[in-house]
């Protein structure tokens, strides 16, 4: 009779996992290595530090991300925001399928100061990284720069606001939703930049247009209008 073979262990989610649980501190590598049920330095070969391992899937979603995003720039049909929005969601969607190990590294992140440091340097990788489509896929005009940066940091602020939502709700699946907020807002900027033209508001006269993000969804209307005032002075 023939052994059906195991799946091989989830090292990266077990190592998360257990320095939530037993602290930043307290867990060595070696301890890691011990629960992984390899040695010290094939844990320091295959996935670095205590620090690298937390982070450790992001390599691989940025590669499949630049993937994306470069079968979608051969095409001549291209569609920037459809890109965009695709794209985000393939990150998105992998945190969905690693339930238990996001829930673990947002839990892990809360304790420890510097993985939150961390986290942010990723985010901006991944803004890089859309920043750096979006320059080649727009139509070349003079604010096509300011327009890539704008709309990639807008949608990794939105995806990581929707992140931190279904974390406090992690059996819902919120990527109907955040699909559609991401091509909302590709296609309002995209449309404000379209071919140089004036946007009627900004016409002589006219009153001044404002665009509001809104990245809390159970923010109210008050609470909306006071960040508003505020950041008006």
């Amino acid at each position: 009779m023939t052994e059906t073979p195991r799946a091989a262990p989830d090292v990266v989610t077990g190592s998360i996992r257990l320095l939530a649980e037993q602290g930043w501190e307290a867990t060595t590598v070696d301890r890691l290595a011990l629960a992984a049920g390899i040695s010290r330095a094939t844990f320091f070969r295959k996935y670095g530090s205590k620090e690298d391992i937390v982070f450790a899937d992001h390599a691989a979603n940025l590669e499949r991300l630049e993937q994306l995003l470069a079968r979608v720039a051969g095409r001549p049909d291209a569609d920037p925001a459809g890109a965009l929005r695709d794209g985000v969601l393939l990150v998105f969607r992998h945190h969905l399928d690693h339930r238990e190990r996001a829930l673990a590294r947002s839990a892990l992140l809360r304790q420890v100061p510097q993985l939150r440091d961390r986290e942010l340097i990723t985010s901006h990788r991944y803004e890089r990284v859309l920043r750096r489509y979006l320059d080649s896929a727009l139509p070349d005009s003079p604010d096509r720069a300011t327009l890539a940066t704008a709309l990639s940091a807008a949608a990794v602020a939105v995806h990581n606001a929707q992140l931190r939502a279904w974390l406090r709700s992690p059996d819902t699946d919120p990527s109907a939703e955040l699909a559609v907020r991401l091509e909302r807002l590709a296609r309002t900027l995209l449309a404000g930049y379209d071919d140089g033209a004036v946007h009627p508001a900004a016409a002589p006269g006219a009153r001044p247009a404002v665009v509001v993000t809104v990245l809390d969804p159970g923010a109210g209307t008050e609470e909306v209008l006071a960040s508003v005032r505020d950041a008006l002075g």
